[in-house]
């Protein structure tokens, strides 16, 4: 089922509020191209890029990101080029996303420098990425990968995987509402993001 994106009305300041938050993409290669395209980090800025069934998902060192079509959630946020964000950003959305897993009574920790475990088992990616602009400053995104609903054997799909994955189906063995997920994660980031620029 696609995801409901007009049913969410974002509580956020720094990242677009309200109803025209997204852009929604139902099938694409990766949300993190089309959040680095110049036109979006030109015209876009605090909007999110997001999908149902990302093709060619990428994670850090170039490796590959899987999630599951309909089930999962993979998002970009658009930053621009105004503020240089560091790893102290990918940190802080690390334990966002694990307080949420936590409330559902998952213990997860963050796996340095951006990937979220459960049990030695991988839950969730970030991935801060960067394009320089004519002006040395560099475009950047902010990439989320959260494994939701999905029930995928990683191992099965890569044969390079040396860690399996777990999501929060797997862990609760119920259905968890992505938008649900999505808005505190982005509501919670949008703080984060106002207080790194404020500092």
């Amino acid at each position: 089922m696609q995801l409901a994106l007009k049913e969410i009305d974002l509580k956020t300041s720094w990242i677009k509020p309200g109803k025209k938050s997204f852009i929604y993409k139902e099938v694409i290669d990766s949300t993190l191209d089309i959040a680095l395209s110049i036109d979006n980090q030109k015209n876009s800025v605090g909007k999110i890029v997001i999908c149902d069934n990302q093709l060619s998902g990428k994670g850090s060192y170039n490796k590959s990101w899987y999630s599951e079509p309909y089930k999962d959630l993979t998002f970009s946020i658009i930053l621009g080029s105004r503020n240089n964000f560091q790893q102290n950003l990918i940190d802080e959305t690390c334990e966002t996303i694990i307080n949420i897993l936590k409330k559902s009574k998952i213990i997860a920790y963050q796996k340095k420098p951006n990937d979220i475990y459960v049990n030695n088992k991988k839950i969730a990616g970030i991935l801060l990425s960067n394009i320089q602009n004519k002006a040395n400053r560099p475009y950047q995104a902010l990439s989320i990968g959260i494994n939701v609903n999905s029930n995928f054997d990683l191992k099965k799909i890569d044969k390079n995987a040396k860690v399996n994955s777990t999501s929060f189906f797997k862990e609760l063995k119920i259905i968890t509402k992505r938008e649900k997920v999505l808005v505190e994660i982005l509501e919670t980031i949008d703080k984060i993001i106002q207080k790194q620029i404020n500092r």
